[in-house]
């Protein structure tokens, strides 16, 4: 399993869903990474993505049939990176335009 760690945030995931995406910050000196959960594109599956700097296009999603799975591995990832010495910097929910 890879470490992630990053020097820029990439631009934020432009969606179309009915459902928010969820987003956590984790900041290490200068350095950030971000981390999203929320729907694919054919919301057939929950999607975690990470953004290690080492791809500039941004790290491959994964997926997951339910959101406890999914919420499980951003635990996993969250206990890697504190354990590295990243602290959370803040979480944000992304309400998709004309949801409630």
């Amino acid at each position: 399993m890879a470490t992630c760690v990053t020097a820029a945030c990439p631009a934020r995931t432009q969606t179309n869903h009915s459902v928010p995406i969820l987003r956590w910050t984790f900041r290490r000196s200068d350095a950030a990474v971000v981390c999203e959960l929320g729907l694919n594109q054919d919301e057939s599956a929950y999607e975690l993505r990470l953004n290690p700097p080492w791809h500039l296009s941004g790290g491959v999603p994964e997926q997951f049939d339910d959101a406890m799975a999914a919420f499980q591995r951003h635990a996993e990832i969250e206990r890697i990176l504190v354990n590295a010495g990243w602290m959370l910097e803040g979480f944000e929910i992304e309400r998709p335009r004309g949801a409630a």
